[in-house]
């Protein structure tokens, strides 16, 4: 009999069975939000830079590892789940997952590309990063983090984690749909032109949706591996 969590055509209207609830997911980022608060202080009353500099990157690091850990807390010590099986992690089925996530990955760069080109001819600015202006030696640093960290740390926590705890209430139609536009929402303090909101929703979409059907969050880091490479590469040019 086929595991539930391989099936690749779930019914987009179904409800999640996860034991975790919304409450875990508010207590994740009211967690995350209080460090925040008291990171910005540290920074404040030590006259530090925040912009560019290490400790800021550090932060994101500590922020990221932060969130895998409460992520593991909730599921395996608070609700008793196998990690792996939360999050659909089936060595035996990585072949599967990277040929699904290349094919995420290119849906991603197409929808991204149109929606740029759109907005670009109705005479919006062009994209542009403050990522162009950051140090070397600081782009290196938030360039491995976007391209290792982010896939595993998002996809873990807002396709694997808060969309199904969102799921059991709204079925999954609503919780891609809102999950993608939380992380939307999310991403646009790094990117400063006016697609950016759009194009991230659309990737939270499709990976939302590749989520859903394939009940793993494999393809998705994946898929988010090769679209923050591509993106690192194409700032590097």
């Amino acid at each position: 009999m086929e595991n539930p969590h391989y099936s690749h055509f779930a019914d987009i209207n179904a409800t999640s069975d996860v034991p975790w609830n919304i409450s875990d997911v508010i207590f994740i980022y009211f967690c995350i939000f209080s460090a925040a608060i008291i990171f910005a202080g540290f920074m404040l009353y030590a006259n530090i830079d925040a912009d560019m500099s290490f400790f800021a990157i550090a932060f994101q690091i500590l922020i990221s590892l932060s969130i895998l850990a409460l992520v593991y807390l909730i599921v395996t010590k608070k609700y008793h789940k196998s990690f792996n099986e939360a999050f659909g992690i089936y060595p035996e089925k990585m072949p599967f997952f990277l040929n699904t996530g290349i094919i995420a990955a290119g849906a991603m760069i197409i929808s991204t590309t149109i929606i740029t080109l759109i907005f670009t001819s109705l005479g919006g600015e062009k994209p542009s990063t403050p990522y162009t202006k950051m140090p070397e030696e600081s782009f290196r640093w938030l360039g491995f983090l976007a391209i290792f960290f982010a896939p595993v740390v998002e996809e873990i926590f807002f396709r694997g984690f808060m969309q199904p705890a969102i799921a059991k209430k709204t079925g999954a139609f609503l919780a891609i749909l809102i999950t993608a536009l939380i992380f939307g929402v999310s991403h646009t303090q790094y990117l400063d032109y006016k697609a950016a909101f759009y194009s991230v929703t659309a990737i939270g979409l499709i990976l939302g949706i590749t989520k859903h059907l394939t009940g793993s969050v494999m393809p998705g880091i994946f898929a988010h591996f090769f679209n923050n490479l591509l993106a690192v590469i194409y700032i590097l040019l």
